[in-house]
């Protein structure tokens, strides 16, 4: 059973860094080239907490490797994966 909850908890922050990655393309496909608009104020509203998650789930998922509590090391591996290319993503739309 408990081993059952630490594996909710590596799909959950799995989840977490793709959605991340996943809304950092959004923003940069939909508003390329837009003029402004009260959606794309109230999506960079949103940005800031995406970006703050975004910074935590590979400190969190390193500090569960550290403390061995992952029990899909895979999914681990993913889920830091998918956090560094959204780190990518927010470098290359700071520096554009």
């Amino acid at each position: 059973m408990k081993q059952n909850k630490q594996y909710r908890i590596d799909l959950w922050l799995f989840i977490g860094s793709i959605s991340v990655l996943l809304y950092l393309l959004f923003m940069n496909l939909m508003f390329e080239d837009s003029g402004s608009n009260t959606f794309k104020a109230i999506m960079e509203w949103i940005t800031i907490p995406i970006f703050i998650m975004g910074a935590f789930i590979p400190l969190v998922v390193i500090f569960r490797f550290i403390v061995k509590k992952t029990v899909s090391t895979s999914l681990a591996i993913l889920t830091l994966l998918f956090s560094l290319l959204a780190a990518v993503m927010i470098g290359y739309t700071t520096l554009a």
